[in-house]
């Protein structure tokens, strides 16, 4: 006996049933990529794919653009220490500062994907003069930070750039000696995520010396000498 084939034709169903098909398929992979990203297995994989509990490890660094990074930590500093700025300041002088180190912190929803982060220096007539680039390998257990029933993977980016040396291990290629303002850009996966800024100028200023505003205490005027006076007559014995 042949089977009826019009009956399978999916445009011959009604405007409503097609409609419930096309929910039933969206909520379904919906599901299931909700389950992914908090690290469970779909439990109704979409089609023939395969039944995963990690995404794929060799994607390229553009393989999930436009995510969502939030910057949580971003400054300039002196020096840091033990992956810790020992300061935060945005003044750098020629003659008293050797380097300017960068420390930014930033989330992203937790994936298994290869992040990569990317520092760029740009001196005051915009001319490049550093260029770093970090990679992150991590899975979905890895540097989990939870924040407001939020739960994110958390990354460090740290970077030193000399003032009378090149530190070409990251990516500098001139001094920051010009007088002026410098911007540092943050790019994770393709994406502008942060701008700050410090500036080089020639010369601390001189802290000025404190000048005493409480006027000065009069000493008193010595007593004059009293005349001695005597009503005994000085005897002959004393010259």
């Amino acid at each position: 006996m042949k089977r009826d084939k019009r009956q399978f034709k999916l445009p011959g169903l009604k405007p409503g049933i097609w409609a419930g098909v096309l929910l039933i398929l969206a909520s379904t992979a919906a599901k299931a990529d909700l389950e992914w990203i908090t690290g469970g297995v779909p439990k109704n994989p979409v089609g023939n794919a395969p039944t995963v509990k990690d995404a794929p490890t060799g994607l390229s660094s553009n393989a999930a653009p436009n995510q969502d990074v939030i910057v949580s930590h971003m400054i300039t500093t002196t020096r840091i220490l033990n992956e810790y700025p020992v300061d935060s300041v945005n003044y750098f002088y020629l003659d008293k500062n050797n380097q300017v180190s960068y420390f930014a912190y930033f989330l992203i929803k937790p994936s298994s994907r290869i992040h990569t982060a990317t520092v760029e220096c740009f001196s005051p007539s915009n001319l490049r003069i550093a260029k770093f680039d970090q990679e992150f390998q991590v899975g979905f257990t890895d540097r989990l930070l939870t924040l407001q029933n939020e739960t994110y993977q958390w990354f460090l980016v740290t970077t030193t750039f000399g003032m009378d040396h090149l530190h070409s291990e990251y990516g500098q290629t001139g001094l920051p000696r010009d007088i002026g303002l410098y911007t540092i850009h943050l790019t994770v996966d393709g994406q502008l995520v942060g701008i700050t800024f410090f500036y080089v100028k020639n010369q601390e200023p001189k802290t000025p010396t404190a000048v005493s505003t409480i006027p000065p205490v009069e000493k008193p005027a010595p007593f004059p000498l009293a005349t001695p006076l005597s009503n005994m007559a000085i005897p002959k014995g004393i010259q």
